[in-house]
């Protein structure tokens, strides 16, 4: 009898731990597909931008995206790799919907389209990022999100500046 108290006490004082181990795998799982997501995003986005926007500016910026976005891309899935979670490899139907939205803005007004959703989507990371390294469970991802957020905050910045023009 005794020894089942003892097995059942022990039982009982680890579910707490595999609760919480179960609440920082969920939290870095929601991390890194919208992260992903984001990236992914901001990528085809630029690629739209690069093929058949007019105004220089925004077309470099694309070109810095594709570039930028490009080696983040990697580094969160080796982090995510590391810390044991899998990271969506294809936009959810809400990113195909933006991106199609912005591949059939007219050619007067995709400049601006481009620029606008960039705003959007550089304050929606910049957010995420920053919560994530401060309250992300330690790893590889919360790392990596550390690294990648002054990217993000010197691309908003800039394209803050564009739009303000």
């Amino acid at each position: 009898m005794k020894t089942l108290l003892a097995h059942a006490l022990l039982l009982l004082a680890t579910f707490p731990v595999l609760a919480a181990d179960d609440a920082a795998k969920k939290h870095a799982t929601d991390f890194a597909t919208k992260a992903a997501m984001s990236n992914m995003f901001e990528i085809e986005a630029a690629k739209v931008e690069v093929a058949k926007g007019k105004a220089n500016d925004a077309k470099r910026f694309a070109e810095d995206m594709l570039k930028d976005h490009g080696k983040a891309g990697p580094f969160l899935v080796d982090a995510a790799k590391q810390d044991g979670i899998e990271i969506p490899t294809s936009l959810d139907a809400e990113y195909r919907q933006k991106l199609a939205a912005l591949q059939q803005s007219d050619t007067a007004n995709l400049d601006q389209a481009y620029l606008s959703t960039q705003v959007t989507a550089h304050q929606d990371a910049v957010e995420l990022f920053t919560n994530y390294s401060k309250e992300g469970p330690d790893g590889h991802l919360k790392n990596t999100a550390a690294k990648i957020l002054p990217d993000l905050r010197m691309h908003l910045t800039r394209v803050e500046g564009l739009t303000s023009k």
